[in-house]
């Protein structure tokens, strides 16, 4: 049965003759269950059943009225979200009605071994894990897409509870053929800090979402992005941080290519909500275009209901400069190797931050073909 979705819708839209507002995508396939794979749980990380949303709730609403105000707190509370506000009410059901269990896993104390979640398989599947950081826990954890399967949805909750320090990497190298949708939902208490590292390199189309919620006091979230976008990949970007507590910050960091016919479209959202006083937030892009029929679509957006913040964005998009190339040929570089220099060296940033050995050479590896 095929069904069409519009999903990354951006919370403010701009003129729909510009194409830029969403993606619209059609499913024609019966989904599986299909759980990431590892090794082994790290010590201090534990595969246990939790209701995890209701435990970030029942902490939401014990926010201390000093720090907001009784007005402020009566609306930070009515403000639990669903996945819903990332896609759409119609795949939000597909997802629950596929994945009856999803993998859950609970961060405990301070955990130096990072954990591994692969997914390689090639059946059409959807994958939902939930990650809940305790107080005062902090953990890495990596999430590596692998395979060629015709089409994958991965949606990953991640509930990061007082003064938890959480980095979560996505990774995916996914086969030439491949469409997927991959739903990252990040929810933040009191001086929280999430650092989301994600590399964007194979897949013929994909949609990544970022719903991000700084909920209480001081909380804080850091994304680095690097991409690759070659021949005929679609690659369709919707990020969004909501502001809500009191002095939270944020800074995304998007960095990547488009060669040949590609087609990328890049939507970042900061959005200050009343009563985040103090925030401030950041956001920058900047794209590398190596071929006149590549396509990029970047709409970098700042949405402010309360007055006592500090808000940053821009985009950077271009060819490589005459001094970049002046300073390459003058050593013997081709113009050709310097834009392959130049791509890799935006993927290389952010691989840098990658805790794996094994993860790094693969990647360098996929690059490599």
């Amino acid at each position: 049965m095929e069904n069409k979705y519009t999903i990354n819708t951006a919370p403010s839209l701009t003129w729909n003759w510009l194409k830029s507002n969403c993606d619209e995508v059609t499913v024609n396939t019966t989904f599986v269950q299909a759980d990431a794979k590892y090794t082994s749980l790290p010590k201090g990380i534990t595969a246990e059943k939790v209701n995890y949303e209701a435990t970030y709730k029942s902490a939401i609403a014990n926010i201390p009225d000093k720090k907001y105000g009784d007005e402020v707190k009566t609306a930070q509370n009515a403000r639990i979200t669903t996945a819903a506000k990332q896609t759409n009410e119609e795949l939000t059901a597909l997802i629950n009605q596929t994945v009856k269990t999803p993998q859950d896993f609970l961060i405990s104390g301070k955990v130096s071994e990072p954990l591994v979640l692969t997914f390689d398989s090639e059946a059409d599947s959807i994958s939902v894990q939930n990650i809940l950081g305790s107080e005062n826990s902090e953990a890495t954890v990596i999430l590596l897409y692998k395979g060629n399967p015709s089409t994958q949805i991965i949606q990953t909750k991640v509930f990061a509870m007082n003064n938890a320090k959480l980095n979560i990497m996505k990774i995916q190298l996914l086969g030439n053929n491949s469409t997927q949708f991959d739903d990252t939902q990040i929810y933040e208490s009191e001086n929280a800090q999430v650092h989301f590292t994600q590399i964007e390199l194979g897949g013929q189309h994909v949609d990544s979402g970022l719903y991000t919620e700084l909920k209480d006091y001081k909380a804080s979230f850091k994304s680095n992005v690097a991409y690759l976008c070659k021949e005929n990949q679609f690659l369709d970007m919707n990020h969004i941080v909501y502001h809500f507590g009191k002095k939270t910050e944020c800074d995304m960091q998007v960095k990547g290519t488009v060669k040949d016919n590609a087609i990328k479209a890049y939507r970042g959202t900061i959005d200050f909500k009343n009563g985040c006083c103090g925030s401030k937030g950041n956001e920058m892009e900047e794209t590398l275009l190596l071929s006149p029929t590549a396509i990029n679509k970047s709409l970098p957006v700042i949405l402010c209901d309360e007055e006592d913040v500090e808000g940053e964005h821009g985009a950077t998009i271009g060819r490589l400069s005459s001094d970049i190339l002046f300073y390459m040929q003058s050593r013997g570089i081709s113009e050709k190797e310097a834009e392959i220099i130049m791509s890799r060296a935006k993927i290389q940033a952010a691989a840098d931050l990658i805790p794996d050995e094994e993860i790094k050479n693969q990647i360098s590896d996929f690059l490599d073909k």
